[in-house]
């Protein structure tokens, strides 16, 4: 699902299947996060307990730290996208609330195709979300309409860190008639910023962005392959 908010402008292709969302279901959870810190739900600083149901196996070095270390959520949040960090993902999880709740909150923002039912890393696949489900919970982001502008600029800055651009940024690059590895950057100085999230399980990859181009425009992209 591709849409262009300056252009008004949309193309998709079976854009409201439910498929396994893998990491990108990192998005919307961040996404709850923030909306909970704007209500004083959270804290930025609090620090959450590192425990057995909450390891993660996969990406990240959290379930590799001792049980009942602490980390501060902005910290937890900042990993859960920089490595995509499955534990760090099944704290936040946990300290929103748990699965039923982010779900019903999912639902009450009209994520209707996003749905979690196992921590993370989820390998089975089991954890679904549709490309327009993903691409829709970025603009309700970058309208306004979800987060203040303090934590909007707050999930753009952790989006931005995020160390996995081999999907969209890479595809960009290359319809710019450009190949590197240094993709960010050759990005950049091509006047192109990609805030993404990918997710990659073996059995399905997917990716979701906001891109910011050189014409002062903004799309928004979000791509599952089964």
């Amino acid at each position: 699902f591709f849409l262009s908010l300056d252009n008004k402008t949309f193309a998709e292709i079976n854009s409201k299947s439910m498929l396994a969302a893998a990491s990108s279901i990192k998005v919307p959870i961040l996404i709850l996060l923030l909306e909970s810190l704007d209500t004083g739900d959270i804290s930025w600083n609090e620090k959450l307990i590192l425990t057995e149901d909450t390891i993660g196996k996969g990406s990240g070095w959290l379930a590799y730290q001792k049980i009942g270390e602490k980390f501060p959520i902005y910290e937890i949040a900042s990993e859960m996208i920089r490595v995509s960090d499955n534990t760090a993902t099944n704290l936040l999880i946990k300290r929103l609330g748990g699965i039923d709740t982010l779900n019903k909150r999912f639902r009450e923002i009209g994520l209707k195709d996003t749905l979690i039912k196992n921590y993370l890393p989820d390998l089975n696949g089991t954890n679904l979300t549709s490309t327009e489900d993903l691409t829709i919970a970025l603009i309700l982001v970058d309208i306004g309409q979800l987060l203040s502008d303090r934590s909007r600029d707050t999930f753009r800055e952790i989006m931005s860190k995020s160390n996995t651009n081999t999907l969209i940024p890479s595809g960009i690059l290359r319809g710019l008639g450009k190949e590197t590895d240094n993709i960010d950057y050759l990005l950049s100085i091509n006047g192109y910023i990609v805030y993404n999230k990918t997710g990659d399980i073996g059995t399905s990859y997917a990716d979701t962005a906001l891109i910011q181009t050189p014409y002062n425009s903004r799309a928004f992209a979000s791509f599952i392959v089964k």
